[in-house]
């Protein structure tokens, strides 16, 4: 167990447990559970959904790819260009993750993924006994953008598939038809897949458009998303893979899922047969999240550069990656331990999601107002 590290806590977390076990308040920006902050889904519908489902689940029929009519829904809702038995439902995107790490990669292979990004990778990787490259980002004029030829660079031979996120998590960048189209050449020059995730796929600001790897030539296009974000209906565990492609390679993704999940039969039946209900009905709610998570990040930013911190609205998401200068203070996580031991506020430094400046990271998914004036005068 050595691998798996020390359990000793991080001096973040320390400092946070300190403050708990004090009784003293605690503001937190990066806050995992969005429906404190008025993005809970409608109790009525969820309700309906959920009881007629309960109903529907006496009858056990198990499926490995997951109910018909659930899949159904899921190849509505990706636009009707796939079939639903290209649909695998899974119990969340990071159970998705390791899916196509184990299925697309043998131990000692590697998979190809983001820098800066969201801290998930290593451990699924680690998981599904395979290893971990980075690709970096570039920042252009205030973008975090894809790289072809980063890309193309640090793919190895033993590399099986290139991880890409769009609405990227933290930067809120979105993959643009440019990147997408050159990553999908490299893939098909290299003989390897694609895994997209799109769970932030709502959340695009401005009338951005996000476009899918498929649409491109991708050999192998594993494209992930499910309920956690889109609905704010994470305690459901409800995701999937729609995977597309040349037929071949699809038809083999889509056995070899199928075999795995048959093992497991992961997914809540119940669940299951709520999930066409949740997708059909669940469009008003979607879109109420967005456009509050727009507004608010609108909001953030503005009040960001009228403390004199410029930053840039992200594309999408819910994150705000907020540079600061590094002269004067050691390192981002001891302005967030600063921030939690002397303000009671908790953001995360972005060397935890590997940016390669001071930043600090926060979401626009707590409710206003937002200590910004204190948090300006910490990082100026």
């Amino acid at each position: 167990m050595d691998e798996w590290g020390s359990a000793e806590p991080s001096a973040l977390a320390f400092v946070i447990s300190e403050r708990h076990a004090r009784g003293l308040p605690l503001t937190d920006l990066i806050t995992a559970n969005p429906q404190l902050h008025d993005f809970e889904f409608e109790p009525e519908l969820l309700r309906d959904a959920l009881a007629r489902a309960a109903l529907a689940a006496r009858h056990y029929e198990p499926d490995p790819l997951g109910q018909t009519r659930a899949r159904e829904s899921v190849a509505a809702y990706h636009g009707g260009s796939i079939s639903p038995g290209r649909i695998v439902i899974t119990p969340g995107t990071s159970m998705s993750y390791w899916y196509a790490f184990r299925l697309l990669a043998n131990p000692g292979d590697n998979i190809l993924c983001p820098s800066p990004t969201y801290p998930l990778f290593d451990d699924i990787a680690r998981l599904a006994h395979v290893n971990v490259r980075r690709y970096h980002m570039r920042r252009d004029a205030g973008r975090w953008a894809i790289d072809p030829d980063e890309i193309a660079f640090q793919c190895m031979p033993r590399t099986r598939a290139i991880v890409m996120v769009s609405p990227h998590n933290p930067t809120g960048s979105i993959a643009g038809s440019d990147e997408l189209a050159a990553v999908a050449r490299i893939a098909r020059e290299r003989g390897i897949a694609f895994i997209f995730d799109e769970v932030f796929r709502e959340f695009a600001h401005g009338g951005a458009v996000v476009p899918r790897p498929a649409q491109f030539g991708a050999p192998l296009a594993v494209t992930l998303n499910g309920f956690s974000k889109m609905f704010s209906l994470p305690g459901l565990k409800a995701g999937w893979m729609a995977v597309e492609g040349e037929p071949d390679l699809c038809g083999r993704f889509i056995e070899a899922a199928a075999c795995m999940s048959d093992t497991f039969l992961p997914v809540s039946e119940i669940t299951q047969a709520a999930m066409p209900a949740i997708i059909a009905l669940g469009g008003v709610e979607t879109r109420r999240f967005s456009a509050l998570c727009s507004g608010r990040m609108t909001d953030l930013v503005q009040q960001w550069n009228r403390h004199g911190i410029q930053t840039v609205m992200p594309e999408g998401g819910p994150c705000m990656c907020v540079p600061f200068q590094e002269a004067r203070i050691e390192s981002d996580e001891e302005a967030v331990i600063a921030l939690v031991r002397e303000h009671g506020i908790l953001a995360h430094p972005g060397s935890f999601y590997g940016l390669p400046s001071p930043h600090i990271v926060m979401t626009c998914i707590h409710r206003p107002p937002w200590p910004i004036d204190i948090l300006a005068e910490v990082l100026k």
